[in-house]
């Protein structure tokens, strides 16, 4: 999978997250990734909601697939408590 960011949403999202997008693709590859579809709007395209974890913390990446092998990072925060235990108790 390739992944793709715009720099100036990269930009701001280290300003606010104090994240870069990048830090988002081991959290999309963690091979326990929790993903849904996230329609609470109409953003124009279809976007994904990922919780997985990245350097022992875990995050909530959103996405877009542009191609079935191309992915746009939109965003990537840390999860809050209730996604962690989302993400905790999901796991056998």
């Amino acid at each position: 999978m390739d992944y793709i960011w715009d720099a100036l949403k990269d930009a701001e999202n280290r300003r606010v997250h104090r994240l870069a997008l990048a830090d988002g693709i081991a959290a999309l590859e963690d091979p326990n990734a929790e993903s849904w579809i996230d329609d609470r709007f109409a953003y124009g395209e279809e976007r994904t909601l990922t919780l997985g974890l990245s350097r022992a913390r875990v995050l909530l990446v959103v996405t877009t697939e542009l191609a079935e092998d191309l992915t746009r990072i939109i965003s990537v925060r840390r999860a809050e408590k209730y996604e962690e235990r989302w993400y905790y108790e999901a796991k056998p």
